[in-house]
């Protein structure tokens, strides 16, 4: 070699690899910790006779098993993220030096901590059918409310009414404030993507892991099993659980994600069969490392190129596949999701067709699918975006902060 390589062993984090072997870790205290907060917050709501938990709250089987998922993911997702962070820091053209990737991280705390304090905070609206699509503030529209609070143009058969501050952004058909819909919306989303990171990836990736490292009649096997699921069709098996529990998220989750995450096991499987033999896996392993030290210290991190990605991606997917189960109609009418309250506009009657939702063509009530519409697209969009900057910072390939 060249004289003017440096030559430099890497340096290794030996409070980290003593920290793996403990038992008690700070992963173990948050999860212990967060599922005992948990259940002791089910146990008095159980016995408790107020109407509400915590101000106008009053939580469901749905909203114990999201509290239940997040305490997952920030024991295991958080907190070793903020372990990386703080001794790694965050790599040059990352996170900080790109303007999307931190507009997307951004917009999706600000859907979190919306769709996280909603519940607390906000309580439903009456039904005010007298205020059905009130235009948003700044813009006017034709059709009128019953009682349009704000100002009113035009002649008596041509009435025009204008926005009004008590509903910044208008009204749907049941003249719920479009502020609250969003809100709401932005709540579902959360609790897909939290319950999704909690239960459905870990699955998929253990089974990944498993078929891809110990290979043979396991592999054989779980990949078959993998074959059989995708070839059922998830929508079938939610409509048919429709017609027997009806709607739920819970069911929605168990359906399309219980039975689509066959992709990402196959791309964690050959992930994990190309790194298997890799120099530094066999090094490891010859020093006496075990498998499931060498799979989550050397394997899985040196596939975040393609893992991370895929996850994000995952979550969009199943975020998408939401909104669309709703448009559709097949959810239930008190969860105002993104895509149930666009149905509400786009479903509106349209000269010439017959439909049985709103009576006013969905231009004039452009604000009631529009809104939630671009909602939607923002929050997939800062996944994908999101995903492939954390897929930079965390790549150990990739190249290393400044010096």
């Amino acid at each position: 070699m060249s004289d003017d390589v440096e030559h430099r062993f890497e340096n290794i984090d030996w409070e980290h690899v003593s920290d793996s072997r403990r038992v008690v870790t700070t992963e173990r205290v948050v999860f212990v910790c967060g599922m005992a907060l948990v259940l002791a917050l089910a146990l008095y709501d159980y016995r408790s006779d107020d109407l509400f938990l915590v101000a106008r709250w009053r939580p469901t089987f749905t909203d114990w098993v999201f509290l239940s998922a997040l305490v997952v993911v920030m024991a295991y997702a958080v907190v070793p993220l903020l372990r990386w962070v703080r001794r790694h820091g965050v790599r040059r053209s990352t996170l900080r030096e790109r303007p999307a990737v931190l507009a997307a991280g951004t917009f999706l705390a600000l859907v979190g901590t919306v769709g996280l304090l909603s519940p607390v905070v906000m309580s439903t609206p009456p039904l005010r059918f007298e205020h059905a699509f009130h235009p948003p503030v700044g813009f006017s529209s034709s059709v009128v409310p019953t009682d349009c609070l704000g100002r009113e143009t035009g002649e008596p058969f041509e009435r025009v009414c204008h926005g009004t501050w008590e509903y910044p952004l208008g009204t749907n058909e049941r003249g719920h404030p479009m502020g609250y819909l969003l809100v709401e919306g932005a709540r579902v989303t959360l609790y897909i993507a939290v319950i999704s990171l909690a239960f459905i990836i870990p699955f998929a990736g253990a089974v990944g892991v498993v078929a891809g490292y110990r290979g043979g009649r396991i592999d054989d096997l779980l990949s078959a099993y993998i074959d059989v699921q995708l070839s059922i069709p998830a929508i079938i098996v939610y409509f048919v659980g429709y017609m027997y529990w009806g709607p739920s998220i819970l069911l929605l989750l168990a359906a399309f994600g219980l039975l689509s995450w066959g992709g990402l096991a196959r791309l964690i499987r050959s992930e994990v069969i190309q790194r298997r033999s890799d120099g530094y896996v066999l090094f490891a392993r010859s020093l006496g490392a075990s498998e499931r030290y060498v799979t989550a210290k050397h394997v899985l991190p040196n596939s975040t190129n393609t893992l991370v990605p895929s996850l994000f991606q995952l979550l969009a997917l199943f975020v998408l596949l939401e909104a669309a189960v709703a448009f559709l109609g097949f959810h239930h009418l008190e969860t105002y999701s993104w895509g149930a309250t666009i149905s509400e506009s786009v479903n509106a009657a349209v000269e010439g067709q017959l439909h049985d939702r709103a009576d006013d063509p969905a231009y004039r009530i452009w604000w009631v699918s529009t809104l939630p519409a671009v909602a939607l697209t923002a929050t997939i969009v800062s996944l994908k975006i999101l995903g492939d900057g954390v897929r930079d910072a965390l790549d150990p390939r990739g190249e290393r902060g400044e010096t």
